[in-house]
């Protein structure tokens, strides 16, 4: 039987690598609340080689290089322990000082629909901007976007998919 994925719940994160894939979420939080249509997951074409003999047209030999996947989402309520968290900083006193160099930030991805497939992230670079209007009909945006890579961890893939269970 097929599944069908729609639907945002919750994208959570917490630094560090999970022991194993297995959709715990002891340790994870949500970044906030995610902008309408915003959340996405891209896996870019991969890359082929092809290595040709004088001898024939075919190639001899073709070696495939996957494309990186990423997953993107705007946060709309962004506060102030949210920013520290993508983008590196301090707070003090309720303030908030972006840091001087930019911050190498990763950390592990839970991404939940409403139903469907579930996605875990062991290892994720994140970058994060903001993008916002200061208008009536504008909102101050934070896009995040999170490139899934090789885990460092032994054993770990970069990548596990489950279905979420029906509740009745």
């Amino acid at each position: 039987m097929s599944t069908i994925t729609l639907g945002l719940s919750a994208i959570l994160g917490k630094t560090g690598e999970p022991a194993r894939g297995n959709f715990n979420e002891t340790g994870y939080t949500r970044y906030g609340l995610t902008y309408q249509d915003t959340a996405k997951m891209t896996q870019e074409d991969g890359e082929e080689t092809e290595f040709y003999s004088e001898e024939n047209d075919d190639p001899e030999e073709i070696i495939t290089k996957t494309g990186k996947t990423t997953f993107a989402f705007s946060i709309m309520n962004p506060d102030l322990a949210c920013l520290k968290r993508l983008f590196g900083g301090e707070i003090a006193a309720d303030i908030y000082a972006y840091p001087d160099a930019t911050a190498d930030v990763e950390e592990s991805l839970i991404i939940v629909p409403r139903k469907g497939l579930k996605f875990q992230v062991p290892r994720a670079k994140i970058k994060a901007k903001f993008n916002g209007e200061f208008s009536k009909k504008g909102l101050l945006l934070l896009e995040v976007t999170a490139t899934v890579q090789k885990p460092h961890t032994d054993g770990l893939k970069k990548l596990y998919v489950t279905v979420i269970k029906k509740t009745t």
